[in-house]
């Protein structure tokens, strides 16, 4: 349950660094908390497409992944953070490249995060 929770946290945070690095990715509210709502949302809306519908995705595209050497999986995210801008009216992606780029950009800062936390808690755990 907590990893869950730091899990959409992590992305929810690594969707608002994305917006503020990026132009052609951000939130159309004006205020802070309204960003704020929309970078848990787009956060806990993107975590779940990635926990229950990517898996599937890849296996299917387990094809066109060998013959991309996995570069197919970039494309996979990008469309994955195309569903949750269609749903969620408050997040703003300009075009394809913008998606792409958003997704690399969003996966790195999740990866490096993700990295980061846990190693902390697994070096706690050996002492």
């Amino acid at each position: 349950m907590i990893r869950w929770f730091l899990d959409w946290v992590i992305m929810a945070f690594s969707i608002t660094l994305a917006s503020y690095f990026l132009p052609m990715i951000y939130f159309s509210a004006d205020a802070v908390i309204d960003k704020f709502k929309i970078a848990l949302l787009a956060g806990l809306f993107l975590g779940l497409l990635h926990t229950f519908i990517k898996p599937i995705v890849k296996i299917l595209s387990i094809p066109i992944n060998v013959l991309t050497l996995g570069l197919f999986n970039l494309i996979i995210n990008a469309g994955m953070l195309w569903v949750v801008d269609y749903f969620l009216k408050g997040l703003q992606v300009d075009g394809f490249w913008g998606y792409v780029i958003s997704a690399l950009v969003i996966s790195v800062i999740s990866i490096m995060l993700t990295r980061i936390i846990y190693y902390e808690k697994r070096k706690r755990e050996k002492e």
